[in-house]
């Protein structure tokens, strides 16, 4: 186990294709656990906190040590542009950087696979891979915490399974999402529908970052709502057949799109294209709105421009990735003109 000093490539899981592209672009499962006998973070105070870090750093480096793939860092020695960075990338949640104190991550970068220390939960194992793979993302972080629990002893119950801050998670503590891009839902008006309908068949529909986040570039996070009285297997097959049919909705509507207005479509595409081709600054919801656009004329051969995975652009483009080529401390408006410049780049423009 090393101890970074932190990294500047895109993870693997965003530049990579996987099954169900060019709609479903990635799958994430995350497991949360505690340890028995101590409070949940929320309720701990610093010395808590400090014990319960120096127990689960203690495991993660006698089980995963010998991997050197794996680096920890420590949240409050981390600065807020890197947390942003580890942000951008799904690293860690929105909620991480909020309260540094006692907290730390493991990170394996080659495998896309994270630890995370006194969060919500005092533990939480992620792994984010391309494409539709919910049951590999699952293996993987089944994997660390078979190791882990070598070493901790977790908070469980006989009936209720494994314990959490949130009762949301209690059971198997496992969730299972995909990141899926709909902007043919999105552009024909179906989606809040199809939302709805997911709502009552016990899936999340998330933005772009998860919980609490909104939706940026027609990219939503697809998870499953129930952990309790479940098996994991159970868990990942039913939310997969959900993401399955909504690409498939997904599909549906790109062909009444192109059957029932190809001129409107072809025009909302290409108006997209040449306001990127032509834009001096972007913000990074407007650029990855109008990068949703041109990913579906390209998806659709409207336009003759190379394919491009929107994750990555969408990675490449965000502020604190573009912060690292014009310098820290630059203001907002050189970050809009970088990202106007960048978009061009990417696309060949």
């Amino acid at each position: 186990m090393k101890k970074s000093e932190g990294r500047r490539k895109t993870s693997r899981w965003a530049r990579q294709k996987g099954p169900g592209y060019p709609i479903i672009l990635s799958s994430r499962a995350r497991l949360a656990r505690n340890i028995e006998g101590m409070p949940f973070p929320p309720a701990a105070n610093k010395e808590e906190l400090e014990r319960t870090r120096g127990l689960v750093l203690e495991a993660v480096s006698r089980r995963l040590a010998e991997n050197r793939d794996w680096d920890i860092r420590f949240a409050e020695e981390l600065r807020k542009d890197e947390l942003k960075f580890m942000l951008e990338e799904q690293l860690v949640s929105p909620s991480f950087g909020e309260r540094p104190a006692k907290r730390a991550l493991a990170m394996s970068y080659e495998d896309s696979r994270c630890i995370t220390v006194n969060e919500e939960d005092h533990v939480r194992i992620h792994a984010i891979m391309p494409g539709m793979q919910l049951e590999e993302a699952w293996k993987a972080v089944n994997g660390v915490d078979n190791e882990l629990e070598r070493e901790i002893q977790y908070s469980f119950d006989d009936k209720l399974g494994y314990l959490t801050s949130c009762p949301t998670n209690v059971g198997t503590g496992l969730r299972v999402s995909a990141m899926v891009h709909l902007p043919a839902l999105v552009a024909t008006g179906d989606i809040g529908r199809t939302v709805a309908a997911l709502g009552q068949a016990g899936i999340y529909v998330r933005g772009l970052f998860g919980e609490g986040s909104g939706v940026a570039g027609n990219l939503f996070q697809i998870a499953n709502r129930r952990t309790l009285g479940l098996a994991e297997r159970n868990i990942i097959a039913y939310t997969k057949k959900m993401v399955s049919r909504l690409m498939e909705k997904e599909k549906t509507a790109r062909k009444v799109m192109l059957l029932d207005s190809p001129l409107d479509l072809a025009d909302r595409v290409y108006r997209s294209l040449g306001i990127l081709e032509r834009a001096r600054r972007l913000s990074f919801l407007e650029g990855l709105g109008l990068l949703s656009m041109v990913k579906l004329g390209v998806e659709m051969e409207i336009l003759p421009l190379r394919d491009f995975n929107i994750l990555e652009l969408e990675v490449e483009i965000s502020n604190e990735h573009l912060r690292m080529r014009v310098g820290s401390g630059s203001p907002e408006e050189a970050i809009e003109e970088e990202r106007a410049i960048h978009v061009r780049r990417l696309l060949d423009l």
